[in-house]
């Protein structure tokens, strides 16, 4: 029989790399070493080769370029891997990476979760759950509000309190059929044409402003700083990179001159990312017509493209006999995700939250409670906004689970459909009202060119 252990959570601060998070399961008969000693550690540098060997293992990837592009990550550090070790050999493995996302007015501190992994002859040992606890931990205690996690095991990660967030926005084509209706349906449009090229290292900072024009007061776009996008295009996860001028294209150095109008990422048929600036409305339809050009070009015949729900790509595309699907699955993959701290990602929120009780004309000194677990918060509308309380709760509140609050707060679910699910339970009637204006259901989106691998 497999020795087996209820395995808690550590206290304190997160370790530094290479240092033990404590004993995992000493001695006992575990697998094929059964004097064997298996400890829960954070990585270190040295680690490497054995992280790569393991998950080459269990996943038959990473490439080593991507391998070395999580390695060059401006916000990796290698205690970011938490290992299960027997010695120098990696058994289970979990990466972090911390990122920023967009929520409407706020800024959200969150962690990625990636490459979970146990070496097949010892799973059903608990380490998976153990890693996965310790990065809960880790991220709480380094700031973290979210976490975040594509995978196509979604059962697993349910059975620790993490929820489906967020769809897949994909529109899909033939190459040849889309270009000649944009070639013939939009002629009219092209009266100004662009010229539309490679991009050039030297104007990333137009690439830049381009992407803030068009996630500003959206939810689930990466903040992208400077350096990080450097990462994202040095990275090598695309194949061409175009960007559309209007006007003379001239050398340009500073971007307040530069006339870059748009950009595209392309990788094998599929369009990542296209976005382009405001009162530029020709500038999507070119760049796609040059998207499904280089398709053509390399005899690739279905063109894929990603962009937000509602976006005018999607209507170019099914208008040529392409088809739209909008589903939380892609690939065999879904995006889930976990709050880490409600109450701080509540406050984080409150700005958000604010100007929707501003849009309902509430009126002040308004409260709703929230009974998360074994937790409660208060939010009470005062002069100054909304403002997050502990204490006894009034009438109006909501009994949940964490995932279900997950749901709410990243415009996954009806409050009213899921309280006659009997997944939420309501105080009062005000309650349900109070809730349907604070957590309204929406749409995260995240733009594809974040997630895509180095070849």
């Amino acid at each position: 029989m497999v020795a087996s252990a209820t395995l808690m959570p550590p206290e304190g601060p997160p370790a530094k790399s290479g240092q033990s998070l404590g004993p995992l399961i000493s001695g006992g008969a575990f697998g094929e070493a059964p004097h064997g000693q298996f400890a829960l550690v954070a990585g270190r540098s040295g680690d490497h080769p054995s992280v790569y060997q393991t998950l080459i293992n269990v996943f038959q990837g990473p490439s080593r370029s991507e391998f070395q592009s999580q390695l060059d990550d401006p916000f990796y550090e290698p205690l970011d891997r938490l290992l299960v070790r027997r010695g120098h050999r990696v058994l289970s493995h979990l990466h972090l990476t911390r990122r920023t996302m967009r929520f409407g007015q706020s800024k959200l501190p969150i962690a990625g979760v990636h490459w979970l992994a146990t070496l097949p002859e010892f799973r059903s040992q608990g380490f998976a759950s153990r890693l996965l606890l310790e990065a809960e931990r880790r991220i709480a205690a380094d700031g973290g509000l979210l976490a975040v996690v594509r995978t196509s095991i979604p059962h697993f990660f349910a059975r620790h309190g993490w929820a489906i967030c967020g769809r897949q926005s994909v529109a899909h084509g033939e190459a040849r059929l889309v270009l000649g209706h944009l070639q013939r349906e939009c002629a009219d449009r092209f009266a100004r044409r662009l010229s539309i090229r490679l991009w050039r290292h030297f104007e990333l900072r137009a690439l830049m402003r381009i992407y803030e024009q068009n996630i500003q007061l959206a939810y689930g776009p990466l903040h992208r700083t400077e350096t990080y996008w450097r990462w994202l295009i040095n990275r090598k996860a695309f194949d061409t990179l175009l960007v559309a001028i209007d006007g003379r294209d001239r050398l340009e150095l500073d971007d307040a001159t530069a006339p870059i109008v748009g950009y595209a990422a392309l990788r094998q048929g599929r369009v990542a990312e296209l976005l382009t600036a405001p009162g530029h409305p020709t500038a999507t339809h070119q760049l796609l017509a040059r998207a499904c050009a280089e398709s053509v070009e390399r005899d690739r015949r279905e063109l894929i493209v990603h962009a937000p729900i509602e976006h005018r790509l999607h209507d170019l595309v099914i208008s040529a006999g392409g088809t739209y699907c909008n589903t939380e699955s892609s690939r065999g993959e879904v995006s889930m995700m976990k709050i880490v701290d409600p109450a701080k990602l509540l406050a984080a929120i409150a700005p958000e939250l604010d100007r929707r009780a501003k849009q309902a004309h509430w009126r002040r000194d308004t409260e709703l409670g929230l009974c998360v677990d074994s937790a409660s918060w208060r939010l009470l509308y005062t002069r100054t906004g909304i403002r997050v309380r502990g204490g006894p709760l009034g009438r109006h509140r909501l009994t949940m689970s964490r995932a279900e609050l997950t749901r709410l707060i990243c415009g996954r679910g009806n409050v009213r459909e899921t309280a006659a699910a009997g997944r939420i339970r309501a105080a009062t009637k005000e309650a349900l009202n109070l809730a349907d204006v604070l957590f309204p259901k929406f749409e995260l989106w995240r733009p594809m060119w974040d997630d895509l691998t180095a070849f």
